[in-house]
């Protein structure tokens, strides 16, 4: 089955409502498991302190693909997406493709306040374009501001930490994630499950950020794929109509450079969370060339062998300078960073355009020129 027919089946049957979603024609099965995040955030400030109370961020489902009936899996890719994501949709036939073709399970996790973690509310589009119109009032001159992207450069404009604290909490939940596979606590995995990675756009910042910190060597013998993904922040441009706006951009930037640069005054209770955690740090080494270069250098060089890297020629969100400058001249020459280009007017937020149909046979073409190599490279 093709992409554009695989996005079509998969999208009219998914939801995160049911415990097992059979897919027609296909062994393989979808299970909807429970997490129940546990990050302790009562260390941050009165203006974060309300989101530790959104019940959708802190107990949530999240889909698992597998490719057959075994009762306990020891493999696992785990497939983690990108920036404001609100839908699995456009990455089900990626993690459809990765199980039936690998033989391993995928679980797909959502980033905190992302996907079914967020509020009903911040996707109401008809309640959100009176907010967007004042927003528009209020900063005269703002760029790429959307209905899309109304929620998330309302709350990064109001409190620009949340893009390092909610990033945090994704990480906490994957890392025990991992460690309930690992131990056998899980109930589709055995003790001792190898756990690989796929990570899309701001996700792969996520996982710079644990490969640097490594938290028990968790990662140690993982093999992890960067797919439009993996710069040093300093060179992202955020600013999209469905990422945020432009004052929202503008205010982390200038936020997070400040800290890189400790010319940023931070409040005495977030200063802890860089000087003092082990990601914290490991995200300050990635905010910057300059910023920790040793550290990043160090800790990455770890896993050149196990990290394959594919950037989009025309990405304008995360640019392929921006991933060279994180993985360093020597991987980028090693023959596991590839840059891709497509025959059509791609994005970053949409790689694999599936509106215009007179574009089927090339979006195939371009979807397995991602999702084959990757294959190649979990399975050698």
């Amino acid at each position: 089955m093709k992409f554009i027919e695989q996005y079509l089946q998969l999208k009219n049957i998914f939801t995160t409502d049911r415990e097992v979603i059979s897919i027609p024609d296909s062994k393989t099965v979808i299970r909807n498991m429970e997490f129940h995040s546990r990050t302790d955030l009562s260390s941050t400030s009165a203006g974060f302190m309300e989101d530790c109370h959104i019940g959708e961020n802190i107990r949530f489902r999240y889909p698992v693909f597998l490719p057959d009936n075994r009762q306990k899996h020891d493999q696992v890719i785990i497939f983690l997406h990108g920036l404001n994501e609100r839908t699995w949709y456009k990455h089900l036939a990626g993690a459809k493709f990765l199980a039936e073709n690998t033989g391993k399970a995928v679980i797909m996790f959502p980033l905190s306040y992302h996907i079914n973690r967020g509020l009903p509310e911040w996707t109401d589009a008809r309640k959100l374009a009176g907010l967007l119109e004042r927003r528009k009032r209020k900063y005269p001159g703002i760029k790429e501001a959307s209905v899309a992207n109304l929620v998330l450069s309302e709350r990064l404009t109001d409190y620009p930490e949340r893009f390092f604290i909610s990033g945090f909490q994704s990480a906490m939940d994957l890392i025990r994630l991992l460690r309930e596979i690992k131990a056998g606590a899980h109930p589709l995995f055995s003790a001792g499950t190898h756990a690989d990675f796929f990570a899309y756009s701001i996700s792969c910042m996520l996982l710079q950020s644990l490969m640097i910190s490594n938290p028990d060597n968790l990662l140690d013998k993982s093999k992890i794929v960067f797919f439009a993904g993996g710069s040093v922040f300093s060179h992202m441009q955020g600013t999209s109509k469905y990422i945020m706006d432009s004052v929202a951009f503008e205010t982390i930037r200038k936020f997070y450079a400040g800290i890189a640069k400790r010319t940023v005054s931070m409040a005495k209770e977030f200063r802890p969370w860089f000087t003092e955690h082990q990601y914290g740090m490991a995200f300050k080494a990635i905010m910057s060339p300059e910023s920790l270069r040793k550290v990043r250098v160090k800790n990455m060089a770890f896993f050149q062998d196990r990290l394959m890297v594919i950037a989009l020629r025309n990405d304008k969100v995360i640019p392929v300078e921006g991933i060279r400058e994180a993985t360093g001249d020597k991987f980028f020459r090693s023959g596991k960073f590839s840059i891709v280009h497509f025959p059509y007017d791609y994005t970053h937020e949409n790689p694999f355009p599936v509106l215009y149909r007179k574009l089927d046979e090339q979006v195939e073409k371009a979807f397995h020129k991602v999702f084959h190599p990757t294959l190649a490279f979990f399975a050698g």
